[in-house]
């Protein structure tokens, strides 16, 4: 028997594909399917978990709680299914969060006392990285640094979510290195308007083209935690640059340590001699702040947020 349990749906519904094909290797041709819902009919489980199958020596029996607890009844029906030893059916559960409690029931402690409990978690965000590079690696790309954090902020930490991106781009890219250039001009599909030109308009100091231009993409349907997430990134690695400058590091030496491509390399020259180290921390700290309002998890209006930031980045150039 076999119970799955927690607030991650991806990696429940994997360990779950993982346990049928399992099962299918064994020889197992038959499956029984129980969602439980309102007013579910635990005898009726009983009954059919109880009863000889005509076509299969042995059958997979699924019992999907989802959100619910079994009631005094199902409690007491799945403490006797599991307190079995005669049975040659495979079970699987398959629950959301189990509180405590529920972990010290009778029935829980029958399942993982005969067979496999796993508990699947949220993946810390310090830790999705990782998780979306590895993921890549298995699907035949070589992710960089920068596109797997750009994919883990577009996902928001949802791991289905960063797994569909994953998987449309392994779709749209050809096999090898993804950097952040083509996971963005892959995923981001904006025909007129592309955040990279956003970032390089705001640094000339076209305030006005630079708010035309995140108009656009917003227009197009661009979301404003990604735009955010550039804008981050970006006064991220200045301040990191302005940092080294204040060291007295020759501005080429800075410029080749940031991996800065010779073709914006003017535009950043410019934006570190226009804007001292305190002005470029302060903005950057503003743009930390803009990343919570565009996630929803500090109050304001996003998209006024990018077009301040654009255009006080771009007045001080």
């Amino acid at each position: 028997a076999y119970m799955i349990f927690g607030d991650e749906p991806l990696q429940s519904a994997e360990c779950s594909d993982l346990i049928r094909a399992a099962a299918r290797a064994d020889g197992t041709s038959e499956r029984l399917i129980f969602e439980v819902e309102a007013k579910f009919d635990w005898q009726q489980l009983q009954s059919r978990a109880n009863e000889m199958s005509l076509f299969a020596e042995h059958r997979l029996i699924e019992i999907r709680l989802a959100g619910r607890k079994p009631d005094k009844v199902g409690s007491e029906i799945l403490h006797s299914l599991f307190s079995r030893d005669d049975t040659p059916d495979i079970f699987l559960l398959t629950a959301d969060r189990l509180d405590k409690n529920a972990q010290k029931s009778k029935w829980f402690k029958a399942l993982d006392k005969i067979g496999v409990t796993v508990q699947v978690r949220q993946i810390a965000l310090s830790e999705l990285d990782r998780w979306i590079i590895k993921r890549a690696t298995d699907l035949g790309m070589r992710l960089t640094a920068p596109a797997a954090e750009f994919l883990a902020v577009r996902s928001e930490g949802n791991l289905l979510a960063a797994a569909q991106e994953l998987e449309k781009l392994s779709l749209m890219v050809e096999q090898g290195e993804v950097d952040i250039g083509v996971a963005l001009s892959a995923i981001v599909d904006s025909a007129r308007f592309n955040v990279f030109d956003l970032i390089d308009i705001t640094l000339s100091g076209e305030g006005a083209k630079a708010v035309r231009v995140l108009r656009g993409l917003r227009e197009e349907g661009t979301e404003a935690v990604v735009i955010g997430w550039a804008l981050n990134r970006e006064l991220r690695n200045l301040s990191y640059m302005a940092v080294d400058m204040a060291d007295g590091k020759p501005v080429q030496s800075v410029l080749d340590a940031h991996n800065v491509w010779s073709s914006r390399a003017k535009v950043v020259k410019k934006v570190l001699a226009s804007i001292s180290l305190e002005q470029m921390t302060k903005m950057f700290r503003d743009s930390i702040q803009l990343d919570r309002i565009v996630k929803g998890t500090l109050a304001g209006n996003g998209w006024d947020e990018l077009e301040w930031l654009c255009l006080e980045l771009a007045r001080k150039v």
